[in-house]
């Protein structure tokens, strides 16, 4: 394919994703916009496949709920050995490299669940997928941020619009298969493979590099003691600022919440006793209504003031979510989904956002930090109190007490500075925000 109609190609996809009127660096071409949107699109998919097809997958090895909970476990504690460094990296030296050892991991290890004979070869899978996730996903946050300046809320939220669209991908690739009477499998290796060709096109593709590096033909790379100077002073520079820890805080809430959330599939299979196919309808209709969230996310980060995006999110969400948990019957819970999907989809984009900008320049020491997050054996836990008390109970406790956790940060966030956040009407100047 010829440069000139590639770049035809890459401008209608970005029309199509509306990412053209979203202001961003003059060297900022549509194809590494397109591509490093599709960064978290691929992870989506690629870790949602797995996870939807866990209770085929529980029966056809015979895992118990705590061999589930290591499994994810061992994606978390890889991740969190893998991912800071990574990250780290993301501000000291070429991106290309980190996306394409990403994509490459992720169709390597959705390939290793499909022929997986035994729990040991499942565990290995998701051992390569926590040394994967990091690299693709990380770098095309930052690269987002750094593409569109004073434009990161919107393109943070038109990147999450389009990964709930990989998430939503998963549970309908599963449940088309399952229609059509196919082995579930088909869903594995398809996506495997398509990934493949991402890697391919990502490895073709130039990326902005750091600032402050040179670039070019015959472009010198930084001396590896200058580099680890410099995370050691981005590292300082972040932990020194408040505003950076507030958000912090903020993100480790975030990832507490998320571990009930992949329990879920295993939860509506074993204790709700659906179906594998009707886990999937559930999965997509949560999808679905997350699409719509994030949809009205990009008008309401115009128009309101995030931190009461934020706050009413939460508030709702805490409402909603024993509702629905306690709701009897899968039907009941399927129609329940949609509403505690839309109070869900707002709050990662904006705290993400903000953590990343809090200090310009240095959003890859601050994934870092959060990546050590993984450290904490948060779905090892989980499974083994589940195991002991009940699913229900465990999913009950740890999401409200999360909830609660990020939305008493939002308002200490709003005691303690009075300033505008991007997204009030009084904040449209297109200047920085003030320190």
């Amino acid at each position: 394919m010829s440069d000139e109609r590639s770049d035809v190609i890459y401008g209608w996809v970005a029309r199509r994703l509306g990412v053209r009127g979203i202001h961003r660096r003059e060297d900022a071409t549509d194809r590494a916009v397109v591509l490093a949107l599709f960064g978290r699109f691929v992870d989506e998919l690629a870790s949602g496949v797995p996870l939807v097809l866990m209770p085929t997958l529980r029966t056809r090895l015979g895992l118990t709920v705590a061999q589930v909970g290591w499994c994810l476990q061992a994606l978390y504690t890889v991740a969190a050995v893998v991912e800071p460094v990574a990250a780290a990296g993301i501000d000291v030296v070429r991106r290309r490299p980190l996306l394409v050892s990403g994509a490459l991991g992720w169709a390597v290890a959705l390939l290793l669940v499909a022929g997986a004979p035994s729990y040991g070869w499942l565990l290995l899978a998701f051992v390569v997928a926590g040394a994967a996730s990091g690299p693709l996903a990380q770098t095309t946050d930052v690269l987002l941020v750094e593409m569109h300046p004073d434009a990161e809320e919107r393109i943070g939220a038109r990147q999450t619009l389009l990964d709930t669209v990989g998430a939503l991908l998963a549970p309908a690739a599963v449940a088309v298969v399952a229609w059509l009477g196919g082995d579930p499998h088909i869903a594995l290796v398809g996506s495997g493979l398509a990934i493949l060709v991402y890697a391919v096109l990502l490895a073709a593709t130039p990326m902005p590099d750091p600032a402050g590096m040179r670039s070019g033909g015959g472009a010198a790379v930084e001396p590896v003691q200058r580099s680890l100077r410099q995370v050691r002073e981005n590292l300082s520079v972040v932990l020194r600022d408040r505003e950076a820890r507030i958000w912090l805080l903020a993100l480790l809430g975030d990832a507490l919440v998320e571990v009930p959330g992949l329990f879920e599939p295993v939860w509506l299979g074993g204790d709700v006793g659906a179906s594998q196919s009707m886990v999937a309808v559930h999965a997509a209709v949560e999808l679905a209504a997350s699409l719509v969230g994030l949809a009205l996310l990009d008008r309401w980060v115009r128009r309101h003031d995030a931190r009461t995006i934020l706050t009413v999110a939460c508030g709702a969400n805490l409402l909603v979510y024993p509702v629905w948990l306690l709701a009897p019957g899968v039907t009941a819970k399927i129609v329940l989904v949609v509403p505690l999907a839309l109070t869900v989809a707002p709050v990662w984009p904006l705290v993400r956002a903000r953590a990343l900008k809090a200090v310009p320049n240095r959003g890859g020491m601050v994934l870092a930090i959060t990546s050590l997050y993984g450290l904490l054996p948060l779905a090892a836990a989980f499974g083994w109190v589940s195991a002991r008390v009940g699913l229900t109970s465990t999913m009950l406790v740890v999401h409200m007490t999360a909830t609660l956790g990020i939305l008493l940060t939002v308002r200490r966030r709003a005691d303690r500075r009075a300033d505008l956040w991007p997204g009030d009407g009084r904040h449209d100047t297109g200047q920085p925000d003030e320190r």
